[in-house]
């Protein structure tokens, strides 16, 4: 053997050089993966929730595992909207003031998004990013407040923990709102896919937090909606939080909507699905049809013109869709 590599000395080299190249690259992987933590930016308040301050319409509550940051606006019967992973309750801006004409709006920041954080200093997140915790601190939420039977809805994941949430607390709910919202199991995108890796789901959250891949993020979910500067920044800002980046892997590695497509068929709260049919994330053509099949008595609403955030892009239909559908 050392008589070969004395004869081939730059295949020896070139050896020595790709196990150096591949010792550097898994080197920088893992410390990407288990060490550099994203530099979070608090160097300002989204305009959006300095408004909400300044009319004191948003609040914290202690709730389960999580000190959920919510919204409330409105008088009536209660509605709860969740915002999808990545968002907050910003993204519900343009239909909450319709709505709260009629209702009592309540929109939480979910677990892993927003403002919303863990109780503890030291958290699990493994432990506290499940469909079972947040479910509970939702139930805490409601109990709060004196909540008994609400409408529940949710855009993206956020319609999919409130899909849980219905199933597993039948008593609380009287109506179910999905905005292009997941809980079927249908595979994810190769987007959210890539994310279930060890290491690779990591480095590739942590490298894709900037404000330009936050504007890419946004044009690829909505159509119609211009993607302006003051939109990045009020999205960009909580994005960048530590637990908020955690939830994008922790999330995509612990929760599966086998559990919640199964149980639908066996769900007697009336549901609206609103998909927009230009949705890239989830596609309208595998989601709808089995929407028909799990929930033949489902009512069903496409509209054009609209992607993932189906309310962003139109908020005028969508408002007007939900504001039917809980008068009835």
């Amino acid at each position: 053997m050392n008589d070969f590599w004395s004869r081939h000395p730059w295949l020896r080299r070139a050896t020595a050089a790709m196990i150096t190249f591949l010792v550097v690259v898994i080197t920088a992987l893992l410390y990407i993966a288990y060490v550099y933590i994203p530099p979070e930016d608090r160097t300002e308040t989204p305009a959006y929730l300095t408004y909400l301050q300044e009319h004191h319409l948003d609040g914290y509550v202690n709730a389960g595992n999580f000190r959920l940051h919510y919204l409330h606006e409105g008088k009536g019967e209660p509605v709860v909207l969740l915002p999808g992973n990545g968002a907050w309750m910003y993204s519900f801006r343009t239909i909450i003031p319709a709505l709260a004409q009629h209702y009592s709006v309540y929109v939480i920041d979910t677990p892993g998004d927003g403002y919303t954080t863990p109780l503890a200093s030291n958290p699990d997140y493994s432990a506290l990013y499940t469909l079972s915790s947040i479910d509970q601190s939702l139930l805490a939420f409601l109990d709060h407040f004196h909540l008994g039977r609400v409408a529940i809805g949710g855009n993206s994941e956020g319609g999919g923990i409130a899909l849980s949430f219905a199933e597993h607390y039948p008593d609380r709910v009287n109506k179910y709102i999905s905005l292009d919202g997941t809980g079927l199991n249908i595979p994810d995108t190769w987007f959210w896919q890539l994310t279930a890796f060890p290491v690779l789901g990591e480095v590739y959250t942590k490298l894709t937090i900037s404000r330009s891949a936050m504007r890419q993020i946004l044009s690829a979910v909505t159509v119609h909606m211009p993607v302006t500067d003051t939109i990045v920044q009020d999205y960009y800002i909580p994005y960048t939080f530590h637990p908020n980046v955690v939830s994008w892997w922790v999330m995509e590695r612990n929760i599966h909507w086998e559990e919640t497509e199964h149980l639908l068929p066996q769900m007697k709260t009336p549901i609206l699905v609103i998909w927009g049919k230009q949705d890239t994330v989830l596609d309208p053509h595998l989601y709808l049809p089995r929407w028909h099949y799990v929930d033949p008595h489902a009512t069903i609403m496409e509209i054009d013109q609209a992607g993932h955030a189906v309310q962003e892009d139109q908020p005028g239909q969508v408002s007007q869709a939900l504001l039917h559908f809980l008068a009835e």
